[in-house]
């Protein structure tokens, strides 16, 4: 078993035994969101930009994460977890909601390439984009999932724990708890609705007579991968770099 598959059910009970950091006052977290949008918790055989991506390292809109095939790199965004298999790229960007019920900008990680495992809270202002298509919790609860990029306009999705919505262009699609699918876009260029939404609540579920664009085929409930043990692998996620102790851990 390569060493990044044992690293992801560890990933998974991190996430779920420590969802969360101690909050900002106001005043820190708006300045704070003007500039930081995550930080590295782990990595291993990763560049950030053109450099190594170190533990600790702060992110910011804009910046590339890759991994080599025998890498991995976790990274927090507030509540939100996030673990890179080898050979995977992901994009931090932050974007505006347009969904009038959410008031902060979001943040989505673009998948281009590879695995991740996430961990996502149910305030939804961390997303996982895939190809265009967002990615989040359908349920106010916290979600455990899984995402593989299989070709340009297909990806693998797996809910593990709570269900997740599916959301591109005029349509939309739950994933439920437990199940896995592969997921095929309809880029198709005829098309005119927007190529990446902004929120996962803008979005009904294929109304009648309105063209699909999400097709999905089910490919059954993998097995849970053999539980690792944690030890060892919980690191601080404080940048060394932080002017203010215990306030460079949550950027949200």
């Amino acid at each position: 078993m390569r060493p990044q598959s044992r690293l992801i059910p560890v990933f998974l009970v991190v996430s779920l035994l420590f969802p969360s950091q101690p909050s900002f006052s106001d005043d820190t977290r708006d300045a704070t969101e003007v500039e930081t949008l995550g930080v590295v918790v782990a990595s291993h055989s990763a560049t950030l930009g053109n450099g190594a991506a170190s533990d600790g390292a702060t992110l910011y809109n804009g910046d590339r994460l890759v991994t080599e095939p025998n890498g991995g790199l976790s990274l927090r965004s507030g509540d939100a977890m996030l673990y890179m298999t080898g050979s995977t790229q992901v994009t931090l960007h932050r974007t505006p909601s347009h969904n009038p019920a959410i008031k902060k900008s979001l943040i989505r990680a673009d998948v281009s390439s590879g695995s991740i495992s996430f961990s996502l809270s149910p305030d939804q202002y961390f997303l996982v984009s895939a190809h265009g298509a967002l990615i989040g919790p359908a349920a106010p609860m916290p979600t455990l999932g899984e995402i593989t990029i299989l070709d340009r306009k297909a990806f693998k999705i797996r809910a593990r724990r709570g269900p997740l919505k599916i959301v591109y262009r005029d349509d939309s699609e739950i994933i439920p708890e437990g199940k896995s699918y592969r997921v095929e876009l309809d880029d198709s260029p005829e098309n005119t609705g927007p190529s990446t939404p902004t929120s996962i609540k803008t979005r009904q579920a294929h109304p009648a007579g309105r063209r699909r664009f999400i097709l999905l085929f089910l490919i059954g409930t993998a097995a849970i991968a053999a539980a690792g043990t944690a030890a060892g692998y919980i690191q601080s996620v404080e940048s060394p770099d932080c002017p203010q102790p215990n306030q460079c851990s949550r950027p949200n």
